[in-house]
């Protein structure tokens, strides 16, 4: 195993724990409050690591505010505005089987992906192992709000997707972390701009933030989700393709159930198992894969 296959599962086990640690936010703040504090820590402390970020946009700063409106500013106020409406579990669900057939199409879209038998294997079985993982656990309404926020949940991955292969060009001349800087940064002030359009922020608003259970939520998503995972995420991006990077979404999803059988004592039964035996085949099948000679990561 290389230490892009580690890098791999950490990103994995990280992403699948986030979904948890962002509902404890979501919970006393405002949805896109909560992305606009996220990236706003995130610029900072990036930007000081990266030094100067007037020349990591040089020439390439059109090319950096698309993606990382995409990836950041879109993505997060869809999808954790769809999540006030949406069990976080289903939110999960619907994101992480987005992910990977959004992520192909458009890497197939615009060339920088061919299609195998892997890849119609890959989300053939991942697509199984999701539904029998989940078909008894999360339920889904359909009522106007639920179906809102599912479609804003779709929505965040779609553009997430696009951002994310839109982007990987750009680790041609930069490392992981300054794109992570320079698109957290565009996220941050296009996050802090929906929010303070559409959403009631007041001092209580910020307070509230600095509640236990939001405030180590925040500090998770921040650190783990954004500092760590993302970044590993675009490493895996530059060296195996997006499609690939992105087949943590059906590793995730197992991830969060071992979490909830050891942290809550959640039953684990044949459906659990067999789904999540599945994903992991499904994830194997296109990340064993050998890939044309990788990019050493700068």
């Amino acid at each position: 195993m290389t230490v892009n296959h580690l890098l791999f599962l950490l990103m994995s086990l990280i992403w699948g724990v986030t979904w948890i640690a962002t509902k404890a936010g979501l919970a006393v703040v405002p949805p896109i409050f909560f992305g606009a504090v996220r990236y706003a820590l995130v610029s900072i402390v990036l930007a000081v690591a990266v030094r100067d970020l007037r020349k990591i946009f040089a020439g390439r700063a059109l090319r950096l505010i698309v993606t990382g409106t995409l990836v950041n500013t879109l993505t997060y106020a869809f999808i954790y505005w769809g999540m006030l409406f949406v069990a976080s579990g289903v939110a999960g669900v619907i994101n992480m089987s987005t992910i990977p057939v959004f992520l192909f199409g458009f890497a197939f879209l615009l060339g920088q992906e061919q299609p195998s038998w892997r890849h119609a294997a890959a989300l053939g079985l991942g697509a199984i192992g999701l539904v029998i993982l989940f078909s008894n656990k999360a339920s889904f309404g359909g009522s106007a709000a639920e179906l809102w926020g599912a479609a804003a949940v779709v929505a965040g991955s779609l553009t997430y997707c696009l951002g994310s292969v839109l982007g990987r060009p750009l680790l041609e001349d930069l490392t992981p972390m300054q794109l992570t800087a320079a698109q957290a940064l565009v996220g941050a002030i296009g996050l802090a701009a929906l929010s303070l359009l559409l959403e009631p922020v007041t001092p209580q608003t910020f307070s509230a933030l600095l509640a236990p259970a939001p405030l180590a939520g925040l500090l998770f998503v921040v650190v783990g989700g954004t500092f760590i995972a993302y970044t590993i995420f675009l490493r895996l991006m530059r060296a195996w393709g997006a499609p690939r990077a992105g087949l943590y979404a059906f590793v995730s999803p197992v991830v969060a159930l071992l979490l909830g059988a050891i942290v809550f004592g959640e039953p684990l039964t044949w459906r659990e198992l067999t789904g999540a035996a599945i994903m992991l085949l499904a994830a194997a099948i296109a990340v064993a894969r050998r890939p044309a000679p990788e990019l050493t990561a700068r």
